[in-house]
């Protein structure tokens, strides 16, 4: 499993987890604060992309090395 994988299958189960907290919680304060995380989420997913790009990249990189 590469990096990429591991990274969105660890923020789909971060984010999975405080979807079921906010249905099961009835604190509005804790509400309020998952809702402040949930905002994030977005920069995470933009932040995969731009990892998933990297890997690509380093992934040629070490392919045209290796046909030196």
């Amino acid at each position: 499993m590469s990096d990429y994988n591991k990274y969105v299958l660890a923020v789909n189960k971060i984010f999975d987890c405080i979807t079921k907290m906010k249905t099961n919680w009835t604190s509005q304060d804790n509400i309020n604060y998952i809702e402040t995380i949930e905002e994030y989420r977005q920069i995470v997913i933009d932040d995969a992309k731009s990892f998933s790009e990297k890997e690509v990249k380093d992934s040629a990189l070490v392919e045209e090395l290796g046909n030196d």
